[in-house]
Parts: C-alpha cells; sequence; structure tokens
C-alpha cells in the first residue's frame, strides 16, 4: 500500500465521521488560537513598550537626587538595643527607625549634588550629559519693570519647547547668555500681542537673587508666633540691622555661652567692603538677552502629560542648561550642598544599568524607568506563562478527546483493519494511517485557528494598545503589540500537530496489532 493511499484513507475516514471530526476540531483550535495569541502578544508588548519608551528618550534617561548617609558601625550599640524576646522580623524594623531617629537627631552627612560630583558624572562613560535641575525664585528686572516669579533649566534643541515658542526662538546652545520669558511675564509688562511681544526680543533682562532675606524674615516672624509680612525696604533694613550685630556682641552684657552661640551664629563682617564682595555675595544678579517667548501648555498637552524636558511648564522663565547651572552655583546653599536633582541622559538603554551602579557607588540615589519596563515586561512573561499553559493544558484535553475518538474508531473499523490486512497491509501501514488521521486533525485544527487569528488580529490589537495607553498614558502610534512571523505560525501548527499525532498512538498500535482472521470475523 503506498504513502499516497494511506493519506487518501486517512482523509475518507475523516470526512466519514464529521460529528467526531469537529468535536475535536474545537478543542484543537481553541488550544492553538490562544498558544498562537499567547507567544504573539509576548515579544510584540514588550517590543512596543520598549519603542514608545526609547522615542521619548525617558528610557535613557537617570534621575539622580542627594542621599543622606548614615553608616550603622557609627552608631552606639546601645542605642540600637531592641528587646530580644520580641519578633525577630520586629525586631529588624524598630532598629531601622532607631538607625533613622538616631540620623535626626545627631545629623548625618549629606552626599549632595555638587559641582564636583556632577563633573564626575559628566565625565563617566555613555553619560551624553547631565542636567541639573534649577528652580530658583528670583526677581525679573527691565528698566522700571519688576516680577518676581520662578525659574527653570531646559536643554537645547528640546522639541516640545520649540513647538511652544510664540515670536524670537528657543536655545541653540546649553550654555549661551539668553533667557526666554512666559507669555504671562510679557502680560504684565504690557505686550500682549505677537507685535508687541517682538519687542522685548533682544532686550536685556536681569535676573536678582537675594540670598536668605526672606527666609531670615520668616524665622524672626515664626520666633514670636506671628505672621508679620516685611516689604522690600525693611528686609533690606532688616538685613543691614543684621550685619551690624556681630561689633555690638562684645558689648552686651549676656553670659559668656550666649555671647559665644551669637558670634558663632554673625559672623564678623569684614572692615573692608570689597572682602565682604569676593567671599559672599547677597544679591547675586545677571544680565541675559531675551531670545523668545514661549507659551503655557494647553489643558491637552497638561492631560496628556506633554511636559518641557524636566522643566516646570509654568515657570516664568527658562535658561539653557549650562547658563543656569553656572548662575545656580553663585547661591550659597546650592555651592555647599548642591542640586536637588539631576537628569542623566545615557547614549543607549542598554548602558543605563552600568551607569545608574556607578552613580549609586557614589552615595547618590538614583532612579530610572528602566525599572518600570522591566517590571511591566516581568508582568508580562507571567501574564503569558499562564496563558501558554492554559492553551497547552487546552490542547491535552483535546489530546485525549482524540484519543478516545481513535480507539472508538478502531472498534467499530475492526472489520476494515482485517480486510486491509487480508490483502497484504502490515501493521506499520496500518499504524501509520491511525498516525496520519491525528496528524491531520492537528493540520487542520491548527490552519483553522492560523485563519481565526489572522481575521481577529487587527480587533484584538487595538484593544490592548488601548489598554496600554490608558496604563502607561503613552501613545502607541504606528505600534504592533501583536506580531506574527512566520517561525511563530510554524511553530503553533507544528505543535497541534504533535500533540493530535501523539494522541492517536496508542490507538494506532492497538490498530495495528488486530488479528485478521478475529477481524473477518467481527461483526
Amino acid at each position: 500500500m503506498k504513502f499516497t493511499d494511506i493519506v487518501s484513507m486517512s482523509f475518507l475516514a475523516i470526512r466519514r465521521q464529521k460529528s467526531r471530526t469537529v468535536l475535536s476540531l474545537i478543542g484543537v483550535v481553541i488550544g492553538s488560537l490562544m498558544l498562537l495569541f499567547a507567544l504573539a502578544s509576548r515579544s510584540g508588548v514588550q517590543d512596543a513598550i520598549t519603542r514608545v519608551f526609547s522615542m521619548s528618550k525617558q528610557l535613557r534617561q537617570i534621575h539622580v537626587s542627594p542621599n543622606w548617609s548614615v553608616d550603622e558601625s557609627e552608631i552606639p550599640e546601645a542605642e540600637l538595643e531592641v528587646d530580644r524576646d520580641l519578633d525577630e522580623s520586629l525586631r529588624a524594623r524598630l532598629r531601622k527607625m532607631l538607625i533613622r531617629h538616631w540620623r535626626f537627631e545627631h545629623g548625618s552627612e549629606r552626599v549632595g549634588l555638587t559641582r564636583e560630583r556632577i563633573e564626575i558624572i559628566e565625565a563617566l562613560e555613555h553619560v551624553q550629559n547631565i542636567h541639573p535641575q534649577m528652580s530658583a525664585y528670583v526677581t525679573l528686572i527691565q528698566g522700571d519693570k519688576e516680577l518676581q516669579g520662578m525659574g527653570a533649566s531646559v536643554a537645547a534643541g528640546d522639541e516640545v519647547l520649540r513647538a511652544r515658542i510664540l515670536v524670537g526662538k528657543a536655545f541653540e546652545t546649553d550654555s549661551e547668555p539668553v533667557i526666554l520669558l512666559n507669555e504671562f511675564v510679557a502680560w504684565k509688562w504690557g505686550y500682549i500681542t505677537p507685535s508687541q511681544m517682538q519687542k522685548l526680543i533682544g532686550t536685556k533682562v536681569r535676573i536678582e537673587y537675594c540670598v536668605e532675606e526672606d527666609s531670615v524674615a520668616y524665622s524672626l516672624s515664626r520666633r514670636n508666633g506671628g505672621d508679620v509680612e516685611f516689604s522690600k525696604e525693611e528686609l533690606s533694613a532688616l538685613n543691614s540691622a543684621l550685619d551690624r550685630i556681630p561689633t555690638l556682641i562684645d558689648d552686651l552684657n549676656f553670659p559668656e555661652p550666649e555671647r559665644a552661640a551669637l558670634q558663632k551664629a554673625f559672623q564678623p563682617t569684614p572692615a573692608d567692603p570689597s572682602q565682604l564682595a569676593e567671599s559672599f555675595e547677597r544679591i547675586i544678579a545677571q544680565e541675559f538677552t531675551v531670545a523668545g517667548i514661549y507659551r503655557c501648555p494647553t489643558e491637552s498637552e497638561t492631560n496628556d502629560h506633554v511636559r518641557i524636558a524636566q522643566a516646570d511648564d509654568f515657570a516664568d522663565f527658562l535658561l539653557p542648561v549650562k547658563t543656569a547651572t553656572q548662575f545656580a552655583l553663585r547661591i550659597p546653599n546650592i555651592k555647599k550642598s548642591g542640586f536637588y536633582q539631576a537628569t542623566v541622559l545615557v547614549d543607549h538603554e542598554s548602558n543605563l544599568k552600568a551607569v545608574s551602579e556607578q552613580i549609586r557607588k557614589m552615595g547618590l540615589q538614583e532612579y530610572s524607568l528602566i525599572s518600570m519596563v522591566e517590571f511591566i515586561q516581568e508582568q508580562v512573561r507571567q501574564v503569558t506563562l499562564i496563558v501558554s499553559l492554559v492553551a497547552i493544558f487546552a490542547l491535552v484535553i483535546s489530546a485525549v478527546g482524540i484519543a478516545n475518538t481513535m480507539v472508538m474508531s478502531v472498534v467499530e473499523r475492526t472489520r476494515e483493519i482485517g480486510i486491509m490486512k487480508a490483502l497484504g497491509a502490515r501493521e506499520g501501514q496500518i499504524q501509520m494511517l491511525f498516525l496520519i488521521e491525528g496528524a491531520l486533525i492537528g493540520l487542520i485544527g491548527g490552519l483553522c485557528a492560523l485563519a481565526i487569528g489572522l481575521a481577529i488580529k487587527i480587533p484584538i490589537e487595538s484593544y490592548t494598545i488601548s489598554l496600554l495607553e490608558k496604563q502607561l498614558n503613552k501613545t502607541f502610534e504606528q505600534q504592533h503589540v501583536i506580531e506574527f512571523p512566520l517561525w511563530l505560525l510554524a511553530l503553533v501548527l507544528a505543535f497541534s500537530m504533535f500533540v493530535t499525532t501523539l494522541a492517536t498512538i496508542l490507538p494506532a498500535r492497538r490498530a495495528a496489532r488486530i488479528d485478521p482472521i478475529t477481524a473477518l470475523r467481527h461483526d
């Protein structure tokens, strides 16, 4: 008996048992379909998430902030004692709280984002640039116009900023001495229409930062339990009076500990005013050229979280990142303690972990979106694994049904098998007949699953993308989260055929061992 004859007879047997074949195919189709979408969505969703975050550079950013370090070995063990009869996990948690309170009470070294550490990070391999976050409350001055407001820094080439320029232009470099004003500032100064705003372009704006004037007045006011407000003239007079205190301390009839504390709080003022200017700037000022006017974000941009880099979208003015850094480092507390945050841009996301590790070793705190992306991808992998197991389970159940169907088929076709053996069919050929029937069921079921999968791919993909956009607040335009490569189609088809063929091995062997004489006598 030829192989083609065996295949033809297998097809004929499947056609004769239409009801059983359809019932068997339902399980194969469901299992194969679930397996197809589980494997297709796993790599597709992971790749789509990575591509979307990579497009906006967010996946290559590391957010760095200062860290308060405390060496546990420096804390007296008596300060960390916890009752030994308590639960071990509770003792560990209480010990952590004792360390935390000891740090607050005794102080600890602050590892800050100082100029030196910023330069070290900038020199690291794979680091493209570092963007310290500057946020200072200053006075903007142009002629007789003044306005107190907050500023921020932005890197040159920011696409969102370029889209919001009303007149003028955005920054060309990160170190030019120019400034961008918010449309609110222009409006406050009487420049309302674009033609009026154009008159601001090229003019000079002076930024003044008064060191700690407000904080001193606030502290004195709070000490008396009140809420006293000081005018600009009163602040100037108050600071002038405070400057005279060091010369009066020795004449005060105070106990020695009080005089010593006052001398520590009020450092002596140098006799030469020029020495005071060299050692300490009370008013930090610099002039900038107005390069452009930019607008605030619209409501839709705010809802979509479309931001100007890491800057405050409602800042009153913007400076180039390096220009802002140089100005901020003149402020005493920033010069001493460093910035409160910086954003590091790495050349490729694959190098992000290595750079993060180096920053962590410097004692600084770091965070990047790669951890969130990896968490999402891990969740996708777990869901895929569960769905794949369910799909395999469905195929196994289908295989059990197929095996049962084949056993019944062997019983019903006993006389037919006897006739084929009497005509010279070998046991191997009989066994092959049933194995091919099982493989054909798997093939037909797999092909049906692929056809259904290709038909429903678009609506399922659209629904998946809408869920991802809602959860991640990102736009997945032109991104495919479900992909059917040829290797995946072949794998699903081969697996369904393998399972159904495997299910027919025992019935096929049983059929091959039937005695032809007994079979011919079978009714």
